[in-house]
């Protein structure tokens, strides 16, 4: 009787990345090879002196066990020819620095691996830099910030953004860090409540906000012009120490256009980052919407069962993702005809996934965040998640009944990923060096 140390099988290794490629022709292998052995044998078909870890699939399920496991509990004989497609691997993202905060985090945007944007239920926008200083302090808006958005940042000196609050306005700032000093540039007013959402568009000419009043605005970035009657402008000077309000004039913005379709809150809007005349919402009526910018129309409607919390598009993979009340992240194919098909759902969460973000180097990967407290590294070539982070910052992640610190935004661009919620604390996670003061 072969023992599970002699028990072999055939299979076949298929990849979609060209540079890893080997033969596809079958080869008998150890049944009782896991995920380690079976990097090992196509480092040696490559010929790597050096190796590169790689990740198995099987069935589109990331294998986790030895092959001889995985054939018993589906069932399969020892004779089938097993295909198993390999991915270069992802390295467990790195926990780089937390960055504390007065209040619940609502929203974070990274720019260049450099700089990062949050906003706060304190009703504060701060900008960080890698070293964890809070270069600046940004007090204006009367109730949470909800969303913020970066514009452009200038030289490393001059940065220019836009966040969103439950006062039911959205203003743009410029800051100038070589004379410490910041300025509301506008105010955006016409939304009858609180402002969940905004996304500017690739040209950055123009951006997008979803509300809680069902409606989608659209606005230009351009300074609007001057006009007496807007008595409430307020130029803030700030120091590390204290801060100092000089209350002035502010200028009033109007919508450009505004675009009904939603029945209910607009939770997430986001512009296709190729396209500036396509943008996607989602919202409380179950619905992602396609908008057409340019005529002012919803072109067409992805419906699901459940509540949209947030969605993020990627311009790599073609893709949207969408963060549910059922704790389900739903992928969507917006040139597909039909309204309902749902091109693949991702489940792990323990509850509402209010967060959602595609990584802007891989067209296969992607972060969540959840109510769970938990943030979560999927890559859409399997149904499992590659990697969970929980109990963020050691045991501040949770409170002293046990229970999870929700997750509330989530951001990844290039190696960083940011996450914030009730913690109050921003969370930076990577996996490279990148210069980072650990705290």
């Amino acid at each position: 009787m072969e023992t599970s140390q002699e028990i072999q099988v055939q299979v076949r290794f298929v990849t979609k990345q060209t540079e890893y490629a080997v033969t596809d022709t079958p080869m008998i292998v150890p049944a009782k090879l896991k995920r380690y052995g079976l990097s090992e044998i196509i480092n040696h078909l490559l010929g790597f002196e050096k190796p590169i870890p790689f990740e198995f699939m099987i069935d589109n399920l990331f294998l986790r066990t030895s092959l001889l496991e995985y054939l018993e509990n589906s069932g399969l004989s020892t004779e089938n020819i097993i295909t198993i497609e390999y991915v270069e691997s992802m390295l467990p993202p790195t926990p780089l620095s937390s960055f504390q905060h007065d209040d619940w985090i609502s929203s974070v945007k990274i720019f260049g691996q450099r700089y990062f944007l949050s906003g706060s239920y304190d009703n504060h926008v701060r900008i960080w830099n890698t070293s964890g200083e809070c270069l600046q302090t940004f007090i204006g808006h009367s109730a949470p910030i909800k969303n913020v958005s970066w514009i452009s940042v200038k030289d490393d000196e001059e940065f220019t953004f836009l966040s969103a609050s439950q006062d039911r306005t959205i203003r743009a700032w410029r800051s100038s860090l070589e004379h410490d000093k910041y300025i509301s540039l506008y105010e955006c007013i016409g939304h009858k409540g609180s402002v969940e959402s905004i996304a500017i568009s690739p040209s950055c000419s123009e951006f997008a906000s979803g509300s809680w009043d069902s409606s989608i605005m659209l606005w230009t970035t351009d300074l609007p012009e001057n006009n007496d009657d807007d008595e409430h402008i307020k130029i803030q000077t700030s120091s590390k120490r204290r801060k100092v309000i000089k209350k002035e004039k502010i200028l009033t913005k109007y919508p450009i256009a505004t675009m009904n379709g939603h029945i209910g809150a607009v939770s997430s809007v986001v512009f296709d980052d190729k396209d500036n005349k396509k943008l996607y919402s989602g919202g409380w009526d179950h619905s992602i919407r396609i908008w057409d910018v340019e005529s002012r129309t919803n072109v067409d409607v992805k419906n699901c069962d459940k509540v949209v919390y947030g969605i993020s598009y990627s311009g790599k993979s073609g893709l949207i993702a969408s963060g549910h009340s059922d704790r389900v992240i739903r992928l969507w194919d917006p040139r597909a005809e039909d309204v309902a098909v749902v091109k693949l759902t991702l489940s792990s969460h323990k509850n509402w996934v209010t967060s959602v973000s595609w990584s802007t180097k891989n067209s296969f990967m992607l972060v969540s965040g959840s109510y769970d407290g938990t943030v979560k590294i999927w890559d859409i070539r399997s149904r499992t998640p590659l990697y969970t982070l929980s109990k963020q910052n050691g045991d501040k992640g949770k409170e002293e009944n046990n229970t999870p610190k929700k997750i509330f935004c989530v951001d990844w661009d290039e190696d960083i990923i940011l996450s914030g919620g009730e913690d109050n604390q921003l969370h930076i996670y990577g996996s490279k060096k990148i210069g980072f003061t650990r705290n």
